[in-house]
């Protein structure tokens, strides 16, 4: 059998039966050594000699709980019985598992002082007492017990070190995979809210124009019929629209690579035109400028400005009553600056499709912003009416 089978094996079995076992097959050898020993000049092993031997194993069944006391207690049931000059026993078989069990609990050297101790005494006495031959006792004897009860502190030791670097292994591995969790669940967070914030910003314009637009017909039906078709036809244009932006959205989600980038077209700046023209379609004036040299820009930061003068003119044509919006993209050296700013009452404390009803887009706008480590202000304009500006890092441009 392997040791790592035998491994397997032992930690199935329960320790009292491992620690049942052990404390017989201790009693038993001691005990044993006791009624076979023959030494000359010492006492005879009586019921007091088996009596301590059985004690050296007994206490044996306390090594789990007090590791250390056990140790001590066996030394000192073997200096007992060596000094009622009963015949010698071999210390490093009597201590071996206690020395083992102090020395694997991490009491190495308490446990070498212990055993080392009893080792020195036990050669005094039998130099001193015992008056046996000093060079013959110490090459015989000690230094036979002194490696076995080396062997067994090192091999203790090595078998606490073992186990401790498994459970620092074992601990490492739990906060792996518990930060691997933490990771994947953040990221279907942050996905999630991506998501949310595309098809809140594909469908917000469009069915915000559709909405007025058929409040429009609907007034107009009898007494402008015209006006009324010319309002018809916007709502048609922009469902088309809707429905186009939709599915590219749906594509864009189903298709990601591995690196989570999209594979089809994202929103640019260069669309904004047509965003502004089906605003103009729905009865809103609308300004366009820029300044500075334009260069090319991170395509998230890209279709970030994209979506941020998309949710601004939506919320413009939605909640402000306002007639102008005028629209300014600044190409700073080291970011892009976007103001959005109306000539209305503001959002009115509602952003929703419905009126009164509370929805997402300045949320939007915000969590696009901090994503790219941005800055977002939006408030009543100095001369009034409402205006929005966000200013978005694009130190990784290339001109």
């Amino acid at each position: 059998m392997s040791v790592r089978a035998l491994r397997a094996f032992l930690r199935g079995v329960p320790p009292s039966l491992i620690d049942g076992t052990l404390v017989a097959l201790v009693v038993v050898v001691t005990t044993t050594m006791i009624g076979v020993s023959a030494e000359p000049g010492a006492r005879p092993p009586d019921a007091l000699a088996y009596a301590l031997g059985a004690g050296m194993g007994l206490v044996l069944f306390a090594r789990r709980t007090w590791p250390l006391p056990v140790l001590v207690a066996s030394c000192a049931l073997v200096l007992v019985y060596h000094s009622l000059a009963y015949p010698s026993l071999s210390v490093a078989i009597v201590l071996g598992v206690a020395t083992y069990t102090a020395a694997g609990r991490g009491h190495f050297g308490w446990a070498a002082l212990v055993v080392g101790a009893l080792s020195v005494y036990s050669v005094g006495y039998r130099a001193i007492v015992v008056q046996d031959p000093v060079l013959s006792l110490l090459v015989e004897k000690a230094a036979l017990q002194a490696a076995l009860l080396a062997a067994v502190l090192f091999l203790g030791e090595a078998a606490r070190s073992r186990q401790a670097l498994a459970e620092e292994v074992r601990e490492r591995l739990r906060i792996a995979q518990e930060a691997r969790e933490a990771e994947a669940e953040r990221r279907i967070e942050a996905e999630r809210l991506r998501i949310a914030r595309e098809l809140h910003d594909v469908i917000a314009h469009t069915v915000t124009v559709i909405q007025v637009q058929a409040q429009v017909a609907h007034e107009l039906f009898e007494e402008e019929p015209e006006r009324s078709r010319q309002a018809v036809a916007v709502i048609r244009g922009a469902s088309v629209e809707a429905m186009s932006e939709l599915r590219s959205t749906i594509g864009l989600l189903r298709h990601l690579d591995p690196g989570g980038e999209p594979r089809s077209p994202v929103p640019r700046l260069s669309s904004v035109r047509d965003l502004t023209a089906m605003a103009e379609r729905a009865g809103l004036h609308v300004g366009w400028g820029t300044r500075g040299e334009p260069y090319d820009l991170p395509v998230a930061v890209d279709a970030s400005a994209y979506r941020i003068i998309q949710e601004s003119v939506t919320n413009v044509i939605r909640h402000s009553g306002a007639s102008m919006v005028e629209i300014t993209v600044s190409y700073e050296p080291s970011s892009l600056s976007i103001e959005v700013v109306d000539d209305g009452g503001g959002p009115g404390g509602a952003e929703g499709p419905g009126e009164g009803s509370p929805g997402h887009g300045l949320t939007g706008m915000r969590e696009r912003v901090t994503a790219l480590s941005g800055h977002l202000t939006a408030g009543p304009a100095p001369g009034g009416g409402f205006r929005v500006h966000a200013r978005l890092p694009t130190k990784e441009r290339h001109r």
